[in-house]
């Protein structure tokens, strides 16, 4: 049996559009994560909000923080359906520069995967001696 996206399913954080990003960046820092799913019911994606928006859309513009977040999630949520291979997992995330990728079953997200997560698999891969040609060989090859 082929791996899924499903391995990589981790807890999803939700908020509202009308929340403020003042809010959102309150979540994300008492989460510990560095993205919340823009919902109204339930975890059908509105958008996705990240500390990249946060920090280049909202405070690097000087947007009020009161502004609800759906003024500046990303809508176009990119995402990958959990019965699909990790290998798409992982083209999504480099194909499209994302540092979150969400993990969709039946139209609603299920999970998120970050390069956070992706980098402690790599970390434990590493520290196994036969791994660590094969790992160098691939980043040289970048």
């Amino acid at each position: 049996m082929a791996h899924t996206a499903r391995l990589l399913i981790h807890e999803v954080v939700t908020i509202k559009p009308t929340d403020s990003v003042a809010e959102a960046g309150r979540v994300m820092k008492s989460s510990n994560i560095g993205a919340v799913i823009v919902s109204e019911v339930g975890h059908r994606a509105l958008g996705i909000f990240t500390e990249r928006d946060l920090c280049r859309r909202v405070v690097a513009e000087g947007v009020d923080m009161k502004t609800p977040v759906g003024q500046f999630m990303t809508k176009d949520v990119v995402s990958v359906d959990a019965s699909e291979p990790l290998d798409r997992v992982f083209e999504q995330l480099s194909d499209g520069r994302f540092r979150h990728l969400p993990i969709t079953e039946n139209g609603e997200v299920v999970g998120i995967v970050s390069l956070t997560d992706l980098a402690k698999v790599l970390r434990l891969v590493y520290k196994e001696e036969k791994y660590i040609q094969y790992f160098a060989d691939v980043v040289q090859a970048r």
